[in-house]
């Protein structure tokens, strides 16, 4: 097994913060109603680049599709030179409710258009976020090999982590725990954050331990202990630039309050 160990400073969100951001997102859904698979806000305009595919509104069975072009990221040349047989391309997600109950969880699954990517999020106590559950499944389409598949899965207690990142709490285990499976290898990160100088930040520990499994484990241990030193690299680069992206995007959004948070989320293109 290999263990590796980064700390960086983050910028703190407040749980009280989170509680109203959640509660006007939320609250920014149920507004909006279903007209001809079109989804309406209150004052009449669409949300874009989603629309309601089967089902009820918010209710369970509830399915939602979202396209977006796949050659959008391209250019134009790009994308002329990509699709001039098939013309563009979309990647469609489809989402469904499997629970939208605000006292207790949310609950959706989806899947890519082809298939490919799959998983399932929960959030348990949405009104007081106690716990997020993320799960998935990713396939390399045109590839045959047990590295082509990806499993994934990870939750984060809200309640352990603010007690450790504000209060020092000292988690019993850590508060956020994800493992990614590959084949013969296995990565499991976790995360603990404790109160920063003047707690003015988190300081955030992320340790990634890499192993093998099944008949291969030996072989792919050893290989791993001689690549030691670039996967410690890979990973500390890895979580330096989350870092700066969070702390680059965190701040100003904690500034903001609930009704400026929906309308800059509604603005987003």
């Amino acid at each position: 097994m290999v263990r590796i160990a980064r700390t960086v400073a983050l910028a703190p969100v407040p749980r009280p913060w989170l509680v109203d951001a959640l509660g006007a997102l939320t609250d920014l859904a149920e507004s909006t109603t279903a007209e001809d698979g079109r989804l309406l806000l209150p004052d009449g305009r669409q949300v874009p680049e989603l629309r309601l595919a089967e089902g009820r509104h918010l209710r369970p069975g509830a399915v939602y599709e979202s396209t977006e072009d796949a050659d959008a990221g391209k250019g134009e040349a790009g994308a002329r030179e990509s699709g001039a047989d098939a013309g563009r391309r979309t990647d469609t997600v489809r989402i469904t409710v499997e629970e939208w109950r605000r006292t207790r969880a949310l609950r959706v699954a989806f899947t890519g258009s082809d298939g490919d990517v799959t998983g399932r999020a929960a959030l348990i106590g949405p009104d007081r976020p106690d716990r997020v559950e993320l799960s998935g499944r990713a396939a390399l389409t045109g590839v045959r090999s047990p590295l082509s598949r990806f499993d994934a899965e990870a939750e984060l207690r809200c309640g352990d982590w603010w007690q450790a990142a504000e209060q020092d709490g000292g988690a019993r285990r850590p508060p956020l725990r994800a493992r990614l499976t590959c084949g013969p290898a296995r990565a499991d990160l976790t995360a603990v954050p404790r109160p920063g100088h003047d707690h003015e930040d988190w300081e955030v520990t992320v340790t990634v331990r890499l192993r093998g499994r099944g008949p291969l484990r030996p072989l792919v241990s050893l290989g791993l202990g001689l690549a030691r030193r670039p996967l410690a690299r890979a990973v500390a680069e890895a979580v330096d630039d989350a870092a700066r992206d969070w702390n680059a995007g965190v701040p100003q959004l904690t500034a903001l309050g609930g009704e400026e948070l929906g309308r800059r989320f509604l603005s987003e293109p």
